[in-house]
């Protein structure tokens, strides 16, 4: 835990953060571990059901299209930030990065994916995506309405 300031007031900030295995059985305990986070925060019932969609959905990627099957780096890094007001989920892997597109629109019904970026631009507040050769990282946040 630690102290920061945020427009004139002290703000407790809680921190954790755990490496998975990168497998799709991980999922329940990624969203136990964001569901912790947001439990912290004044986050209504159906904003923290919506982090915890965009966060299954970053996560599910990151495991698909991300994270190498095999060896040490067939990891997925989960970091929650959370404060009484807002929380921040970092969703890493260590795979070989991609080129993020420019379109974050709903794909056609009939279209075999690409449902994930949408949907997390849909449910968090604020999504960033930073993708190298090193691997990916995905920023959700969440504010809680009265901040």
């Amino acid at each position: 835990m630690q102290e920061m300031q945020h427009a004139g007031h002290n703000l407790t900030t809680n921190q954790s953060s755990n490496d998975f295995p990168s497998r799709a059985e991980v999922l329940v305990e990624v969203r136990r571990m964001v569901e912790q986070a947001a439990t912290r925060t004044k986050l209504d019932k159906e904003s923290v059901e919506d982090l915890l969609t965009a966060v299954d959905e970053a996560a599910a990627n990151a495991i698909r299209h991300g994270s190498p099957t095999t060896g040490p780096k067939a990891l997925l890094r989960i970091t929650c930030l959370d404060t009484p007001d807002w929380v921040e989920v970092r969703v890493r892997d260590f795979g070989a990065g991609f080129s993020v597109p420019e379109s974050t629109a709903m794909p056609a019904p009939d279209a075999m994916g690409g449902r994930g970026l949408p949907l997390m631009v849909a449910l968090a507040d604020s999504v960033a995506i930073e993708s190298t050769a090193q691997g990916t990282t995905v920023t959700l946040i969440k504010r809680s309405a009265e901040s």
